[in-house]
């Protein structure tokens, strides 16, 4: 009988996280784009060829324009794992996110594009992500439904970099919560 309680905790809590497992990771906030089945994740500011299957896939990311390590951030790797709780938008305002993760696992991303915090052509929606109020990262749809709730669109971030990368910026999906 004991047997089998201890089996239903592990097989019960396989997958989630303590709480000082998040030490060192540093935090932000996260959105997503491809909503429209994913074909604008191909064009991203990088130029770098994205096929499911190789290296983290379709699980990438663009990096905001202020962020402080954005420069020469093309094809470094990231965990990236949801952190249940308020988030600030660029304006000022504050969105409800303790409920918005999906468990407690980490998805790895690729940096393949740019959130450009001066874009004319979306700038109510970059500006209030991108602009650097706090570190952003905009998931590819397929990254973020991973570790969070889509209809959120938005969530608080753990994240730190992965150094699994091999050869012409190809990160492996390993080592992942």
């Amino acid at each position: 009988m004991a047997l089998m309680a201890v089996v239903a905790f592990v097989v019960l809590f396989a997958g989630t996280v303590s709480a000082g497992e998040f030490d060192g990771w540093s935090q932000g906030r996260a959105t997503y784009y491809g909503e429209d089945g994913g074909t604008t994740i191909h064009q991203g500011s990088c130029m770098m060829s994205i096929q499911a299957g190789q290296g983290t896939g379709l699980d990438i990311t663009a990096l905001s324009d202020s962020a402080p390590d954005y420069k020469g951030s093309c094809g470094r790797c990231y965990e990236v794992a949801c952190r249940p709780t308020q988030v600030r938008d660029g304006y000022g305002g504050t969105l409800d996110r303790t409920h918005s993760c999906q468990g407690q696992k980490s998805v790895i991303v690729t940096v393949t594009d740019t959130c450009p915090c001066h874009y004319p052509s979306n700038a109510y929606s970059n500006k209030r992500w991108c602009c650097g109020d706090q570190y952003h990262m905009d998931l590819s749809k397929y990254a973020y439904e991973k570790i969070g709730n889509l209809g959120h669109g938005v969530m608080g971030i753990y994240y730190r970099p992965n150094h699994t990368k091999v050869l012409f910026f190809v990160c492996i999906s390993t080592n992942v919560l």
